[in-house]
């Protein structure tokens, strides 16, 4: 009988956890609502300076867009360019940057639109949205306070719970690949989810 149950009690788990996240939702996108947003094609979210305008991207993030341009890693993104000093003489920074190109994102075609927009990482899709913890945070942007219906402040608030989830589960990937590896004396490397990369140069 015990065994019989267990399927029952993970389908009562399962259920209660997707009752969770559309509460999640239905009040992240109330909040979202209230402040209001349409994007103005205006590219302001898109320049700016490597060192004010990081976009960090996630080995997953890297594949979609390497997909959809068909430029290799190194053409897309540089490593984070905060690098943190070893006691052996290393240094260690962790995950990838958007390459910027005169002040604009690499990806920024004329008159502002996104050449990769169907496969944008998710701070771009969810901007000027973000979550801190459970609190909602905003960025300055010329699109807010403007009016969106509610199917559109749904599709933002259960972007920002996909991108938190994401980035957890990289967060915690990144820190076992890192507790697990020993960085050579002098080496220059690259932490993400899916190891340690040296840099040369």
């Amino acid at each position: 009988m015990a065994s019989g149950s267990e399927p029952f009690r993970e389908w009562i788990s399962d259920l209660s956890e997707f009752q969770r996240n559309m509460q999640r939702i239905r009040d992240l996108s109330s909040q979202i609502r209230k402040i209001g947003f349409q994007c103005r094609e205006c590219g302001i979210c898109c320049r700016g300076d490597e060192a004010t305008s990081r976009v960090i991207v996630s080995p997953p993030e890297i594949d979609q867009m390497l997909s959809a341009t068909k430029r290799t890693r190194d053409e897309i993104v540089i490593p984070y360019p905060e690098f943190i000093e070893a006691e052996n003489g290393a240094t260690f920074t962790f995950e990838w940057c958007l390459k910027n190109g005169n002040g604009n994102c690499i990806f920024q075609e004329e008159g502002g639109r996104c050449a990769i927009y169907s496969s944008r990482p998710w701070i771009c899709r969810t901007y000027p949205f973000a979550l801190d913890g459970d609190t909602l945070t905003v960025s300055e942007c010329p699109g807010t306070g403007e009016a969106m219906t509610p199917e559109e402040a749904d599709e933002i608030a259960s972007d920002l719970l996909k991108r938190q989830k994401a980035e957890e589960e990289e967060e915690s990937a990144v820190g076992r690949i890192f507790s697990s590896h020993t960085i050579p004396e002098g080496a220059k490397v690259v932490f993400d989810s899916r190891g340690m990369w040296s840099i040369h140069g």
